[in-house]
């Protein structure tokens, strides 16, 4: 399937592209051997809908994000296509990295003393038959549905390719499991999300996936992005609040809120390199979750944050005195699913505060 463009007129789209060209340029191909193993995978402790339990993740190393390797050079803040072997890999490879990463920890994963939530990334979607074809999604779900453990399955996938038969095959063959495709949406803004991330996407796009994966009982997981290129601190914090407010009511299962990190070869890193963006503040942050969600919410709606790079100077940081309580903090939020956690950053009481102060509205 062919990758839509919903930002045609976006010329930061052509720069964007330029950037990737030129940092895919420095890419070598893979050898055999390295496409026999995935990019990483983990297990660690994580929040399931119901219950604090440990996630299993697991990222193939494909050919990459379409988006990302067409016209428009995909978002923003992406950097995700540098771990692609840019040309497609063989499906026998993609079920070796699969394989190879269960094998190495099925034996943890199926103690009873845990559940699990298993999550497959693959730097683009789950459903494009470019990077993952039939024979390697039926092996997945095949090898998960016999692991009793696995309680939930979460997968990401750009909205062009979520089609009523993709989702009628994936139920079927895990009628067990609770299941929660990731989409990407970034914020509810249609003008940031396509003309500050580059997203190609528009929200009423979105609210048609949402209704066809409730049509089959899937999962939807929201991706937002905290501070989106060229929005200050407290736009970053408007911004989200206004997103996370309208998934609330819409009633969305998952969201999942992502504060950029610089990856390299994006735009990000170029406007960073420049001094014209810095990662965002926990401060921020935590001003955003305190401010647009209610107790009540978490009944019915999981809300988490992983921050990638967090306390480093290409993440989400503060500064080296408090980045280590605010990252625990944000665990226990996440893993409680308690907003009252977030509460003790206010005791937190660090010099480097009165700087996010006098920032806030100009850095």
């Amino acid at each position: 399937m062919k990758v839509s463009n919903e930002n045609h007129q976006n010329p930061l789209g052509d720069f964007i592209s330029s950037l990737r060209k030129k940092a895919l340029r420095k890419k070598r191909e893979l050898t055999n051997e390295q496409l026999e193993k995935p990019v990483s995978f983990w297990t660690k402790t994580d929040r399931l809908i119901d219950e604090i339990g440990k996630e299993f993740t697991i990222i193939l190393r494909t050919k990459g994000c379409s988006w990302a390797l067409g016209n428009y050079g995909g978002c923003s803040m992406c950097g995700y296509i540098q771990d692609a072997n840019i040309k497609e890999v063989p499906s026998q490879y993609l079920i070796k990295q699969f394989d190879y990463a269960l094998e190495r920890k099925q034996n943890e994963i199926k103690d009873p003393q845990n559940n699990y939530i298993l999550k497959i990334f693959n730097s683009g979607s789950f459903f494009d038959d470019s990077e993952l074809d039939i024979t390697v999604r039926m092996h997945i779900y095949r090898k998960i549905a016999e692991i009793k453990n696995i309680k939930e399955f979460v997968i990401e996938s750009r909205v062009e390719y979520l089609t009523a038969d993709q989702l009628s095959i994936l139920k079927n063959n895990l009628k067990n499991k609770y299941i929660e495709i990731g989409i990407g949406l970034e914020t509810t803004n249609d003008y940031i999300r396509n003309n500050y991330i580059n997203k190609g996407l528009m929200y009423e796009k979105f609210l048609k996936a949402v209704d066809l994966c409730r049509e089959y009982d899937i999962g939807v997981k929201a991706y937002l992005l905290f501070k989106p290129p060229f929005l200050n601190e407290q736009g970053a914090i408007d911004d989200c609040i206004d997103s996370i407010t309208s998934l609330i009511n819409l009633k969305v299962n998952s969201i999942s809120i992502n504060p950029l990190n610089i990856q390299k070869g994006s735009l990000a890193e170029y406007l960073w390199y420049q001094n014209r963006y810095r990662p965002p503040w926990f401060y921020s942050l935590f001003k955003c979750l305190k401010k647009a969600i209610k107790q009540e919410d978490l009944t019915n709606i999981r809300i988490v944050s992983d921050p990638s790079g967090a306390g480093t100077k290409r993440g989400i940081h503060n500064c080296l005195k408090c980045d280590d309580k605010m990252i625990q903090l944000l665990k226990d939020f996440v893993l409680n699913q308690d907003i009252h956690k977030l509460r003790d950053y206010k005791e937190v009481d660090c010099d480097c505060k009165i700087k996010y102060d006098m920032q806030r509205n100009y850095h």
